[in-house]
């Protein structure tokens, strides 16, 4: 048996304003269709049993997620920490059920279409998992990508069916340049998704994470009561999973994965997944244009458009948001400019 856990509690910023606060973008549909957290249970009941299957999400989206997948069943977080804390907490979830079987941790808004190759991947790393080991996913890159980190694969790990590497190293988001250098390489796309023995992770959190560790263990003694929940979140600083652990342990191997896979992110990052028009264009919403090319256009009403491009409009009941495609992966200067603004901090939720 194998277990999954789906990272839903990010807020989502860079999608916004179509993404907020108290309705982020796991939760939201991007094609008028299902949403993304409905889309990756879909694709992570083709990997495990169904039953297997858990989300680890904040508690202000506990209804949000329970409305979109009544069944499923849930870790919630007293508060984000991010996913140095939410995939400990997990663990603990896991462990206190006896639940100690090789776990795959995965985002929420991953684009991956064709489930073949990936299946193929995850099975590789479980095997490396049931070792004691720490098994992450590199994707092998399709283009320079300045959006994503990258991963430095080191000696190959000899008597494996998959490509399987000791981690040298970790890579900030690059630039342009070095985006291709890494290439060049043989460096891998940083995908976050793990897959790991949650009693080993748990014994790296003690190792690398004390601080955290033992505030899990007052949750536990405390039959995760949500107010001991709280008080221990509280004081826990956000650290990610990759800076707390990945980046300290020895016991971290690399799988190539040779599949098509994304992020979706931010706004710009549309083009790569959604249907576009003969004129580049991804529309979801009434329209009419002339002369508008390569824009992505969102609308709660028609939209008409005149001789633009490279444009992001997003149209909700309550805002207009318009920028440059360039400019469309630094929307949190936008959202954090919001944050303190008297009249438009509202802006961050939806009403």
């Amino acid at each position: 048996m194998v277990n999954l856990v789906i990272l839903a509690g990010g807020g989502g910023e860079r999608l916004w304003p179509k993404s907020r606060k108290n309705k982020p973008k796991q939760c939201i549909s991007l094609d008028k269709g299902s949403s993304l957290i409905q889309q990756t249970y879909h694709n992570a009941s083709q990997i495990v049993d169904s039953n297997n299957i858990h989300i680890s999400t904040r508690g202000s989206l506990k209804g949000l997620i329970q409305e979109q997948l009544p069944d499923v069943n849930l870790f919630v977080e007293p508060l984000g920490r991010d996913s140095a804390a939410g995939i400990g907490y997990a663990c603990s979830h896991l462990l206190n059920d006896d639940q100690d079987e090789v776990t795959i941790f995965m985002g929420a808004d991953y684009f991956i279409p064709d489930l073949t190759e990936f299946k193929k991947t995850i099975q590789d790393a479980v095997k490396l998992a049931e070792k004691n080991k720490i098994v992450t996913i590199g994707i092998k890159p399709r283009r320079p990508e300045i959006g994503f980190g990258y991963i430095e694969p080191g000696v190959k790990i000899p008597s494996t069916e998959a490509n399987a590497f000791i981690v040298n190293s970790f890579k900030e988001k690059p630039s342009l340049s070095k985006a291709k250098e890494y290439i060049r390489k043989g460096y891998l796309w940083n995908s976050g998704m793990f897959v790991v023995k949650p009693s080993f992770l748990y014994l790296s959190f003690k190792m690398f994470m004390p601080t955290l560790y033992k505030g899990l263990e007052k949750i536990r003694r405390a039959n995760f009561d949500p107010q001991v929940a709280k008080e221990v979140f509280e004081l826990l600083p956000k650290i990610s999973i990759d800076y707390g652990i990945m980046e300290k342990s020895n016991d971290l191997l690399v799988i190539e994965g040779d599949f098509e896979w994304d992020d979706i992110g931010t706004w710009d990052s549309l083009d790569r997944i959604m249907q576009r028009d003969t004129n580049g264009n991804i529309v979801q919403t009434e329209y009419l244009g002339l002369d508008v090319k390569n824009c992505i256009i969102f609308g709660e009403k028609p939209v008409i458009g005149f001789g633009i491009e490279d444009l992001v409009i997003i149209d909700t009941e309550d805002c207009i948001f318009i920028c440059t495609k360039e400019k469309a992966s630094e929307i949190k200067n936008i959202t954090s400019k919001l944050e303190y603004h008297p009249t438009y901090s509202k802006l961050l939720n939806f009403t």
